[in-house]
């Protein structure tokens, strides 16, 4: 295990508290906490054998709600112009086929039955009108990516959308835990590794603005941010933070898949920091980096399933 200095650790554990949700933080103190059992705060517990795939397609879409302008950026800069092209056509099929599963069902992806709360119902339409805007201008861009109009209005889209997606992830998952005993060090592990994802594909698109000439000294802050952000996930699920409760990886086949996540990220940290500074870039690094985190974002949804599968082990 790695022992940080005590500077470090405090710097890891104020960014990894940024990643939490307040209802998971709620009177939290500085001393290592004990695991404790949680229970489901519902008074009408909803029974839908659905409901883990209905927070796995939730899950989904925020993290696509972030592939989308990443790939927009790389394919309209022509850079990794095969591999941006099957991602976000891809990603377009899928935001689109989750959100309406989530609203009406689908029973391909185990969602049995149309969404019956109506403040859900609510949410996911909102969603769905946002979403279409944004989902004819990513086909334009799919047909011509230098039709500048299609890609200012994603790129404008992208922070409203990653909004928009959090919060209807936050509202099922509020309505739909299982009510079942889970370890409070369990629901952070699942918090946590659920945001990684999403956080490979906000990199690649903080980065490829930045190094195409559009990046403000405030995009410039949001990608160092997630750069944080997404160090003290991982740091955080490898080595432990006990003052969140968070043990190390839990089984072999976890820590396997973190060693693979980690092994690359001193190149993809080089790439992000080149881009930070304004160094110059070739085409090639570029491509490389897009490519680095494509794979990261596989891997670490691999590493989100396992997360899931040890939540529900038999004490």
């Amino acid at each position: 295990m790695t022992v940080l200095p005590l500077k470090k650790s405090a710097f890891l554990l104020s960014t990894l508290i940024a990643l939490l949700p307040n209802s998971l933080l709620a009177g939290k103190t500085s001393p290592p906490i004990p695991e404790q059992i949680v229970l489901a705060e519902q008074t009408d517990i909803i029974i839908d054998m659905g409901a883990a795939n209905r927070v796995i397609a939730a899950d989904l879409v925020r993290t696509l709600s972030q592939e989308i302008p990443a790939a927009v950026c790389y394919l309209h800069h022509n850079v990794g112009v095969d591999e941006a092209s099957d991602l976000l056509r891809s990603s377009i099929t899928q935001f689109d086929t989750a959100l309406f599963a989530l609203l009406n069902g689908d029973e391909t992806l185990g969602i049995i039955g149309a969404e019956r709360l109506h403040r859900v119902t609510v949410e996911i339409e909102e969603l769905i009108a946002t979403w279409g805007p944004i989902q004819n201008a990513a086909l334009t861009v799919l047909d011509d990516p230098s039709d500048e109009a299609a890609v200012t209005t994603i790129f404008d889209a992208a922070d409203t959308l990653l909004d928009a997606t959090y919060h209807l992830l936050s509202e099922i998952e509020a309505e739909y835990s299982n009510p079942v005993e889970l370890l409070q060090s369990d629901v952070l592990l699942l918090e946590v590794s659920g945001r990684l994802a999403m956080m490979t594909q906000r990199m690649a698109y903080e980065a490829c603005r930045i190094w195409s000439g559009d990046g403000s000294e405030a995009l410039i802050a949001d990608l160092q941010k997630t750069i944080s952000q997404f160090e003290a996930g991982m740091h955080a699920l490898t080595n432990g933070m006990p003052e969140l409760g968070i043990k190390p990886a839990p089984t072999p086949e976890i820590a396997h898949n973190l060693e693979f996540v980690a092994a690359d990220w001193a190149v993809i940290s080089g790439y992000l920091e080149a881009a930070i500074s304004g160094a110059e870039m070739s085409i090639a690094d570029r491509a490389d980096l897009y490519h680095l985190l494509a794979v990261k974002l596989h891997k670490v949804e691999e590493l989100e399933v396992l997360y899931q599968t040890y939540s529900k082990r038999v004490y």
